[in-house]
């Protein structure tokens, strides 16, 4: 049986424009995705009361636009450390949140949206927002951004003056969702081999007028 490969070709291409036609989102596949994720202490504990959780939520809405919630809970009990890392007691306060980014990239963050703490500061590779003193047993208002990129695991830290701060992602703590901002490696990558392929375009385009000047040449021999 012979297969038309130019029909399945431009079924392809159909359903890919479709796919990309904005107004055409069904709602049932609208992204709506919560969880908690732990920021491990300076000495790595993941545990409470040391460690701190993050609650966040990613929310799409018709206009493709995805809305990054976060909520910093500081666990009852949690206090200052000494430098051997041994609990003293004294309450430990976290007093700012941050996620690491590039917040220059097209789409990654809508400027502006940023809402929650008592300021924000959008300083290129991420966002960050100083809090009122949350104490332990206690969380913070919602932190959030709108963006035009669907999330990714990412890193996010959280800071007050003494141990067991900073809490963060990495090494220990678990990733949160920040907006998928392509790989700036792949994407150079990628323009070099179109550009590469620019000077093979050009000659196979004066091959092919090369052709067609002597298709169109009379033939001598005919006379």
């Amino acid at each position: 049986m012979k297969v038309n490969t130019k029909a399945i070709v431009v079924l392809v291409s159909g359903a890919i424009l479709l796919s990309a036609v904005p107004g055409q989102t069904n709602p049932a596949t609208l992204l709506n995705e919560s969880g908690t994720s732990i920021l491990a202490d300076s000495y790595h504990s993941e545990s409470a009361p040391e460690a701190i959780t993050v609650s966040w939520s990613v929310v799409e809405n018709a206009l493709d636009i995805y809305t990054y919630s976060y909520t910093v809970n500081n666990p009852a009990g949690d206090v200052l450390l000494n430098n051997e890392g041994q609990p003293t007691s004294t309450p430990e306060i976290v007093d700012s949140y941050s996620l690491g980014f590039d917040t220059t990239f097209p789409g990654a963050y809508l400027s502006g949206s940023q809402t929650g703490g008592i300021y924000q500061q959008d300083n290129g590779t991420g966002l960050k927002w100083f809090l009122s003193p949350v104490a332990a047993g206690e969380k913070s208002g919602p932190l959030s951004f709108e963006s035009y990129l669907p999330p990714t695991p990412g890193d996010a830290n959280a800071m007050d003056a003494n141990p067991p701060s900073p809490w963060a992602s990495i090494p220990a703590g678990q990733p949160v969702p920040i907006p998928r901002v392509p790989d700036s490696t792949a994407t150079i990558t990628l323009l070099a081999g179109v550009l590469l392929l620019l000077p093979f375009r050009s000659t196979l385009l004066g091959l092919d007028a090369s052709a067609d000047r002597l298709r169109c040449r009379p033939n001598s021999r005919s006379k």
